[in-house]
């Protein structure tokens, strides 16, 4: 994988993710109707359904052969690293997930753009 081609997308990511969440919380503020659970994940919070959903809409099964063409020529990075970079780099996922900096998918020193 070349970081050089996927930083753009990368950064995007990261970027898009905030501002997606930040969003989510003012609509949720906006709109005070208590959300349904659903069957199944009625242990998670709203906010930690938020995520859980962003990392489903990146979930992907490839080949081999597909997987490498994808990390030699494609502009992102492949799903898996975009959920955990993005993830990983937020303040607000770790307080969701009440994780410790370096716990978990949580980096110690974060990446932050804006």
């Amino acid at each position: 994988m070349n970081g050089e081609r996927t930083q753009n997308e990368n950064i995007a990511d990261n970027a898009a993710l905030k501002q997606a969440f930040f969003a989510y919380q003012q609509c949720t503020k906006t709109h005070k109707k208590s959300e349904k659970k659903l069957p199944g994940l009625t242990k998670y919070s709203s906010e930690q359904m938020f995520f859980l959903n962003f990392g489903h809409t990146l979930c992907e099964k490839m080949t081999k052969q597909s997987a490498y063409s994808y990390i030699m020529t494609d502009v992102h990075s492949p799903s898996q690293f975009r959920v955990f970079g993005s993830t990983s780099n937020f303040v607000e996922f770790d307080r969701v997930f009440d994780c410790k900096p370096g716990q978990g998918n949580s980096r110690v020193d974060k990446c932050s753009v804006w």
